[in-house]
């Protein structure tokens, strides 16, 4: 790892990652595994929704019956949100960018395996949130970030969007010259937003 990493970076001169890569990936895989560690992620999941009174359901945890290789939690009888018809999607599309956006920017941390298989719509019709195996935590200054570039995204403050906060989300190098970029990022970011507002009509 660190030798591949030494010749990345002399031959592309970008910012070397593969240890890291590796060393996240080896981490959640094991994370993945351990049922223990996915029942406190639920738990804790489920206390942090409810005290914010957040439309979701989390399966229950029997704690009794759980160890590092078997979870037991509550059955959830119900559809993928992807089977379900147009018309639940539709309802449930703005729960689920709440509960999303409540983890990212208010709890800190967050379900990282949203896939179709672990978003289920139980048979009253509520979204549920399955597998808590993987989780990642967001430090104040990221959350602070994401909030400020989400509020400038929303009142098209491309300007400061692209200058200020993709290189605070280190999106781009603190010492990049945007001046050839930002008319290009603006475009596309206007023209995104553009067709994004078409679609919901």
């Amino acid at each position: 790892g660190l030798l591949l990493d030494t010749i990345f970076e002399v031959l592309t001169e970008q910012i070397p990652f593969h240890v890291d890569f590796i060393d996240c990936f080896a981490k959640g895989s094991y994370e993945e595994l351990d049922y223990e560690k996915e029942a406190q992620n639920q738990l804790y999941f489920k206390k942090e929704f409810k005290k914010r009174k957040c439309d979701v359901h989390l399966p229950d945890v029997h704690t009794a019956l759980t160890s590092r290789r078997v979870i037991t939690t509550e059955w959830i009888d119900g559809i993928k949100l992807t089977d379900a018809d147009q018309g639940t999607i539709q309802r449930l599309i703005p729960v689920g960018v709440d509960i999303f956006m409540t983890q990212l920017l208010d709890i800190g941390k967050f379900h990282s395996d949203p896939h179709a298989g672990n978003l289920y719509v139980t048979e009253s019709g509520s979204l549920c949130l399955l597998d808590f195996g993987l989780c990642a935590d967001i430090d104040d200054q990221s959350r602070q970030a994401m909030t400020t570039a989400i509020v400038h995204l929303l009142n098209g403050d491309f300007d400061s969007l692209i200058s200020k906060d993709a290189i605070d989300l280190g999106f781009l190098p603190s010492d990049c010259d945007i001046t050839e970029i930002k008319p290009i990022l603006t475009k596309i970011l206007t023209e995104g937003l553009l067709e994004a507002g078409s679609d919901l009509h």
